[in-house]
């Protein structure tokens, strides 16, 4: 039986500084460490210190993003641009529908264009090399869709990728228009 400490997430506070601190352990942390975090399998939250509201979804891209700039890319690039050309929903149901999907209905369309070739060259239609003529020229084609598929996607994510790079930006320049309200509340 699991304790209480065993199911709740380890709590994170995110301050207007951008600083992130480990309500379990009692210390500041980095992105970095809340990655390996959530890489050994810990639920992890992140709450506004301010304004109460979950934030972890955007910690978790801000992860995902360093994690892209340094190179150590935990998604294909075309998975990535696909996931935002999507729009909302959830990662899970993203691989679900078109990852799996997709694989299993190439393979499918695949099977399925061998076998009617196979009964064309059994019917003497078409001899045996033309019929693997046939096979190279589909896998050709389906080769260059998916390659057209991947360049949109790419697209997509190194636009949305530079948009996402200015949130840290925006984010100080609100704490600084916070700072000055408060400021100029407490002079009136």
């Amino acid at each position: 039986m699991a304790t209480a400490t065993e199911t709740t997430a380890r709590v994170i506070k995110k301050y207007q500084n951008r600083k992130l601190y480990d309500t379990r352990d009692s210390c500041y942390i980095t992105l970095d460490e809340i990655a390996k975090l959530i890489q050994k399998g810990e639920d992890v939250t992140v709450i506004d210190n301010r304004t109460k509201n979950d934030v972890t979804s955007i910690i978790l891209t801000q992860i995902l993003v360093d994690q892209e700039k340094s190179q150590k890319s935990i998604l294909p690039l075309s998975m990535l641009k696909q996931i935002i050309r999507g729009g909302s929903g959830s990662l899970f149901d993203f691989i679900q529908r078109y990852v799996v999907l997709g694989m299993e209905n190439e393979n499918d369309s695949q099977a399925e264009a061998t076998r009617y070739i196979e009964r064309m060259v059994s019917r003497g239609e078409i001899t045996k090399a033309e019929g693997k003529v046939l096979l190279n020229q589909l896998a050709v084609q389906s080769a260059k869709n998916l390659e057209q598929l991947q360049n949109r996607i790419n697209d997509t994510i190194e636009k949305t990728v530079r948009r996402a790079s200015n949130l840290g930006q925006i984010e100080d320049k609100i704490a600084r228009l916070n700072e000055r309200i408060d400021h100029l509340e407490s002079t009136v």
